[in-house]
């Protein structure tokens, strides 16, 4: 009668000792002390469960009705889904929630052949009634094995909690009971099974939240015992746990969650009490902390009903020895601190552990994700973290003691969060920000909108406004002077259709040009007439349905908030960050990809990869030599690339919700404790309006530093003053056109227009390097005397945006500057090296506007320092790839190489305009097209296409003539040039075949390779010379300045020192002067920005990605603490037990088991789960646990010096 089991299964059946290991408690000598004739309470939930599924997935295997629509049972679209999965699923350790189990159990319903069978012998029964028929199962016949065909989904969510997420905080490998809501009628007889269950609620929601050590509770002696038994719960994923209370407490537990009926006669008892302690301590008199006062009177009700309940077996619960480290189901009501004051104790900031799937490692490896359904908070039980001795002794304390606490906690609130610096308004906008409507998908975006197009362009007036208006063929001839901006839907369509996508990123901005194709109809034609007529009527029918589908937007935002598995914030549940990148370090690789799902091998402390084919190649009696570290072949892990890692969560401690730690703005690594106490945003603007609405201070509790405290240099003040003044004037000039357009005021079109904050230019790094001339190139010409390293300077520039509260980083830009210390051909010579962006920045339309002022600013800058010449590669970043922000923005386009160009060469052309630069040209024309120049006239720059294209040249020119030199030896002449090892005379006539065979592999893509002249003082004039039209432009613009009586904008205008320097006015808030470093003298390191790469590798390592604009705000926020403190580690370890971050003292690393450490409590805790690993552990420190803001990077002064060369 049943469906074959895993068809793809190679043996179709699933053993027992296939089954994770019992965890330490669940000793043999309790499972041989039962009668095997007889079932205990935990045997018979356990059977009964076993039945409950086998039904379930039977009906689903037959039910013939769709998703949805099942008359038998609610949950039969889940058991589908499920069925799915298992049928390609060969698993042993499937995190699906309740794959591994069901397939354990229909392989023993398929092998049983025993008729007395309990788990099998009703079922079948029931089957063969059925005639294979799903829909002939009755209701009854389900609910007789403990199944209730009328519940139905928790929140929103799947309603048994099948599916990637589980159910509950529960085992993953066990289905919980979805009986009906308990009535007096299921204790026939005898009470106390009623009120034991009642008493096990009471007593495991006391021990949750007790704070006195185990022994010393006043209230109960079952309390050490429970909270034992509620650590060794939250762990437990065995279905045959034999610990004692444990099964049956995990049942309780789950029905408690589940039942949402209020004449339950198990749970209603339970809920009253929880309602009277809460009601009593609002009414309490005096204020005081209500959490503490109703966690007083629970305790007081706890003693009353146990009073009057049967006697429970406490030593059972003392007898156990429970994991101390187990994280923990969110099953958690109000704290309770015993009265206690929370602010004086805040609770461990804790999140559940979920493996990293496909990690292949033993007990490492873990992320932290919050319980698999965080649950409702008036209903539900938390055990605590690792209990403090102080918080026993704090009932106790002084009230100066308490007073210095409290000044204490004050001085570090908010430290852990940017949420806490915001004002009302910050909050506002960035929960605004994680709403449906703001997070849209281009894909949805596109499909919204053409669904409210085809509702306007179908209707019967549509066809008026379907094409573009032609002032010709109509006779129109003042048209386009009053309609400045043309509009209709046929253009809009064409947008909509352009690209995957289309053109639009928000719904505002199509319902934008939709409202100004009707505007523009209503006022070119008079009221009254039928077009305007048909305008307003259109306009109101889209804007009613515009409305329709923002409700259904909201809706169904909401309906998904109310879902307690998912992020009370965005509304989302498990979210996945890109997957980790690796760049094989083989020889015949080249640094390319690891394919995903593919093997690899990791060694040298888990920096350096091989794929397959590169290690085959290794020889392992060789040792293997990369970097300054040396291995052997046989120490290489292999492992697999399928690695997923899930966003981390925290638990607010006002709600008690959980939510993303992106979402929530949250900073872990100030976590150090565990124990900073967090307000998520919401619970933070509704105190905030609370002290708004009672006219008390509403300041924000901290302000932490942000991009405006990075220290100033004289190029980032210079940039940033203009940029800023150039933004001012633009937005003015876009509010005045809206304004006119719109036929508004102008302070509602710049209110309109002015969508972001302050823009903030700093520079990072400055630091003085040399590169090395390769080998060739230096043996080739080497009778040039050509130098064998070139000194330049390497700076860093980012921008900053401040959006909805967070200083967001939007731009960077590397350049290396080789001053006059340079022979030639480098020699006062500037290199545009790498520059990103991501389009967050507000309004979007100006991006281009300023990334262009900073670098028409910056090359003002260097060519006032006596710079000639700017070179720029435009080489846009192969698909996937990165230049220095990681993971952007999906609808981010990567330009193409012609799109590219264009965008320098306007630039370029602007700068002509502003007599910046003078003649604009290409490394082609410039160098190679000159017969009389050689190799050692281009200019060598660091990663420019140039050295090393030029160095396979000459090596293959070196082994053409190697070929051609033998049998030749003989006819060699003495010579005092060069000529015999490079094959270069010192006095040739012809062409250089390097620059030849350059110039040929160039000349395609030539344009790409762009040269522009500066205007500095002593420049020849040749290269000055620029088109007419340029010319024209200067002098029309040098006309006007001299009628106005302004000068030019350049900054070779401004004032200046007795240095030649540009003067800053710059003050703080208090308006003394504000330092600023002098880029060009003073080192501005900084480790994890001194290059792309290095910013790179730490976006990598801890998830800082650019995708979204919540979690650009986290990076940014998370980059902004890396350079307010720069001692401390850039990557820190979580431990493989508890999940937490090592952040301080000590991490205990396995030398054998591949990246798995172990913090220090779980490593001397003798219960810790370390899953496969059972080898020694070394204590390795924690490099830089403290926020030292030195400007060091922890490098001696000779890794400094060494890291200078490349």
């Amino acid at each position: 009668g049943m469906m074959p089991v895993n068809p793809s299964s190679s043996s179709g059946q699933y053993h027992p000792q296939q089954q994770p290991p019992p965890h330490h408690g669940s000793s043999s000598s309790h499972r041989s002390g039962r009668s095997r004739g007889s079932l205990s309470e935990d045997d018979m939930l356990r059977t009964r469960h076993k039945q409950q599924r086998l039904l379930l997935l039977h009906h689903a295997s037959k039910c013939p009705h769709e998703d949805g629509s099942c008359p038998v049972t609610n949950h039969c679209s889940d058991m589908k889904r499920l069925w799915k999965h298992m049928a390609g699923c060969t698993d042993t350790n499937c995190r699906v929630s309740h794959c591994f189990s069901s397939r354990s159990i229909l392989s023993h319903y398929r092998k049983c052949k025993d008729p007395q069978c309990k788990a099998c012998g009703p079922v079948r029964d029931t089957v063969k009634k059925s005639n294979g028929q799903a829909v002939t199962i009755s209701a009854s016949s389900m609910s007789a094995y403990g199944y209730d065909q009328s519940s139905s989904s928790q929140g929103g969510g799947s309603s048994s909690g099948y599916g990637p997420s589980s159910s509950s905080g529960m085992q993953s490998g066990m289905m919980m009971p979805m009986g009906p809501p308990e009535s007096a009628a299921d204790y026939p007889g005898d009470k106390s099974r009623l009120r034991h269950k009642q008493q096990r609620l009471l007593l495991l929601r006391h021990a949750s939240k007790c704070p006195y050590p185990e022994g010393q509770c006043p209230v109960t002696a079952m309390c050490g015992g429970m909270k034992k038994l509620w650590r060794h719960i939250s762990d437990c994923k065995d279905q045959t746990c034999a610990v004692q209370h444990c099964m049956s407490s995990r049942y309780v537990l789950s029905h408690y969650r589940r039942c949402k009926h209020e004449g339950c006669v198990a749970c209603e008892p339970v809920r009253e009490v929880i309602r009277l302690s809460q009601a009593k301590a609002q009414a309490a008199p005096g204020g005081g902390n209500r959490k503490a006062l109703a966690a007083d009177f629970e305790a007081q009700l706890l003693n009353s009903a146990l009073r009057d309940m049967p006697p429970m077996e406490s030593g059972a619960y003392s007898a156990y020895s429970g994991q101390q480290h187990g994280m923990v189901p969110n099953m958690s009501s109000s704290s309770y601190q015993g009265g206690q004051s929370s602010s004086e104790q805040p609770p461990n900031k804790r999140a559940r552990m979920t493996e990293r799937i496909g990690d292949g490692r033993g007990g490492g490896g873990s992320t932290m994700v919050p319980p698999q359904a965080p649950q409702s908070t008036d209903r539900q039980m938390m055990p605590p973290g690792p209990e403090s001795s102080s918080a026993a002794k704090s009932k106790s304390r002084k009230s100066d003691d308490s007073s210095k606490a409290s000044s204490t906690k004050s001085e570090d609130v908010g430290s852990f969060s940017l949420m806490n610096s915001f004002t009302v308004e910050q909050i506002e906008k960035h929960l605004a920000s994680l709403n449906r409507t703001s997070t849209l998908s281009p894909a949805e975006i596109k499909a919204k909108c053409l669904d409210l197009l085809k509702v306007v362009m179908h209707h019967e007036h549509g066809w008026v406004f379907n094409v573009p208006v032609d002032p010709v063929e109509l006779g129109l001839p003042d048209y386009l002077d009053i309609i400045k901006k043309p509009m209709d839907l046929g253009t809009i369509q064409k947008k909509l259709d352009r690209g995957d996508n289309g053109q639009y990123h928000s719904l505002d901005e199509f319902c934008a040009d939709v409202h100004l194709t009707f505007d523009n109809a209503i006022l070119y034609n008079e009221e009254g007439s039928v077009v305007h007529t048909m305008a307003k009527q259109l306009k109101d029918i889209f804007s009613m349905e515009h409305k329709k589908t923002m409700a259904g937007i909201m809706k169904e935002e909401e309906e998904r908030k109310q879902n307690e598995r998912v992020c009370g914030l965005c509304g989302c549940e498990k979210l996945l960050f890109e997957p980790p990148v690796y760049f094989c370090n083989g020889m015949n690789c080249a640094s390319k990809r690891i394919r995903r799902n593919s093997n690899y091998y990791i060694g040298g402390g888990n920096q350096y990869f091989w794929c397959t084919t590169c290690f085959n190649e290794l020889d392992g009696k060789i040792p293997i030599e990369v970097g300054d570290l040396s291995m052997q072949k046989a120490e290489l892990v292999k492992k697999k690339n399928d690695e997923v890692h899930e966003e981390s969560w925290v638990q607010c401690d006002t709600c008690e919700r959980w939510i993303h730690q992106i979402c929530g703005l949250f900073n872990s690594r100030q976590n150090k404790e565990h124990k900073s106490e967090y307000s998520c945003p919401a619970c933070l603007l509704k105190k905030r309006r609370r002290q708004k609405k009672k006219k008390e201070d509403q300041a924000p509790a901290c302000s932490l530093p942000g991009a405006e405290a990075l220290p100033r240099t004289k190029l980032s003040e210079i940039l940033e003053n203009h940029v800023r003044t150039k933004v001012d004037e633009k937005i003015k000039s876009l509010a005045e056109e809206k304004a006119k357009a719109d036929n508004i005021p102008f302070n509602e079109a710049i209110k309109a227009t002015q969508l972001g904050g302050p823009i903030t230019i700093r520079q990072v790094t400055s630091t003085d390097r040399k590169l090395d001339v390769r080998e060739g190139m230096l043996k080739r010409y080497k009778h040039k005397n050509y130098p064998e390293e070139f000194p330049f300077r390497c700076k860093c520039i980012v921008v900053f945006q401040n959006v909805d509260g967070v200083d967001v980083i939007l731009f960077a830009l590397y350049v290396y500057e080789h001053g006059d210390d340079n022979p030639h051909p480098n020699k006062k010579t500037v290199y545009i090296s790498y520059l990103d962006s991501v389009h967050f920045m507000r309004p979007r339309r100006i991006r281009t506007f300023v990334y262009h002022e900073i670098l028409i600013c910056y090359l003002d800058y260097v060519r006032n320092k006596g710079f000639k010449t700017a070179h720029i590669w435009a080489c846009p970043p192969l698909k996937g790839d990165d230049y220095i922000f990681y993971a952007k923005p999906e609808d981010q386009k990567t330009p193409k190489d012609t799109r590219l160009r264009m965008w320098y060469i306007d630039m370029l052309v602007e700068c002509q305009r502003r007599n910046i630069c003078g003649k604009v040209t290409n490394m082609h024309d410039e160098y190679f097209a000159n017969p009389k120049l050689d190799a050692s006239d281009v200019p060598y720059l660091e990663g420019d296409y140039f050295p090393g294209e030029a160095e396979n040249i000459i090596a293959e020119l070196n082994k053409g003539k190697g070929k051609n030199k033998k049998g030749s030896k003989s006819k060699k002449k003495k010579s005092g040039n060069a000529s015999d090892d490079t094959g270069v005379s010192g006095d040739a006539k012809g062409p250089d075949e390097v620059m030849v065979k350059l110039g040929e592999i160039i000349a395609p893509m030539k344009e790409s390779f762009i040269v522009a002249y500066l205007n500095c003082e002593g420049g020849p004039e040749e290269n000055l010379k620029v088109p007419k039209a340029i010319m024209e432009h200067r002098a029309k613009v040098a006309e006007e300045e001299k009628a106005n009586g302004k000068s030019s904008d350049s900054s070779s205008n401004r004032k200046r020192d007795a240095n030649g320097n540009v003067k800053s006015d710059s003050v703080d808030k208090d308006g003394a002067p504000i330092k600023i470093i002098d880029d060009d003298v003073e080192e501005l390191d900084c480790e994890f920005l001194n290059n792309r790469q290095a910013f790179l590798n730490l976006c990598r390592g801890n998830h800082y990605q650019f995708d979204e604009l919540r979690r650009a705000k986290h990076t940014s926020m998370m980059v902004l603490w890396h350079l307010h403190n720069r001692g401390a580690p850039k990557f820190v370890q979580s431990c493989g037990s508890c999940g937490k971050e090592i952040l301080s003292g000590y991490r205990w690393h396995c030398n054998t088991c591949p990246d798995f450490d172990l913090c220090t409590e779980c490593y001397k805790s003798p219960s810790t789960n370390r899953g496969q690993c059972t080898h020694k552990m070394e204590a390795i420190p924690v490099e830089g646990g403290g926020a030292d803001d030195s400007g060091g990077s922890g490098l001696t002064e000779h890794q400094r010096r060494e890291r200078q060369r490349n």
